[in-house]
């Protein structure tokens, strides 16, 4: 399926991951199109393209927190 991008969000089961979803679902993702989301507490702590590289900031910078993780697609993705 070259192409196709899809929403794909990864968070563990507890409230606060919980609590960054909601927060997530109120985002206006049009400024995110076709990139990588990263929230921790209920706050966006990266946003791009290169999830490898802010995956290891984000790691250094909160060691001990579980962040939500969503690649945000373009307008123009059908999921099917």
């Amino acid at each position: 399926m070259t192409g196709i991008n899809s929403c794909v969000i990864v968070f563990a089961v507890g409230d606060k991951m919980s609590k960054n979803f909601q927060a997530f679902l109120k985002l206006d993702l049009s400024k995110y199109l076709n990139q990588y989301v990263v929230m921790i507490d209920k706050k966006v702590v990266a946003s791009g393209k290169d999830i490898v590289s802010m995956l290891k900031s984000v790691r250094r910078e909160y060691p001990r927190k579980t962040p939500l993780i969503a690649k945000i697609p373009e307008k123009s993705v059908l999921v099917l």
